[in-house]
């Protein structure tokens, strides 16, 4: 698997976190509702693949929320990054052979 697909396989389950930490807090007021969370597993030659699984009751509900979503905007940046970087080299690499 290329550098490019693990760093965008990353950034789709950081996308996925942003979403599912967003959707508990938008449902916060509302009670019985099941809190999401992301499940991710190691794909077969690098990544990540995810999945939205129903995760436990917090009682620090609205600041874990909060912060997951930091974490997975944080996680979505670095591997935006690496997927900038790995453009940046390719293009380097072809104006060198032109």
């Amino acid at each position: 698997m290329s550098v490019m697909s693990i760093a965008s396989s990353g950034m789709r389950a950081a996308s996925l976190g942003v979403q599912a930490a967003a959707s508990n807090v938008a449902r916060l007021p509302v009670t019985e509702t099941t809190r999401l969370g992301v499940a991710q597993t190691t794909a077969a030659g690098g990544g990540v693949t995810a999945t939205v699984v129903a995760a436990p009751d917090d009682a620090n509900a609205p600041i874990a929320g909060l912060l997951t979503a930091r974490e997975a905007a944080l996680a979505f940046a670095a591997n935006a990054t690496v997927v900038r970087r790995q453009d940046e080299m390719l293009g380097t690499l072809l104006d060198r052979w032109t």
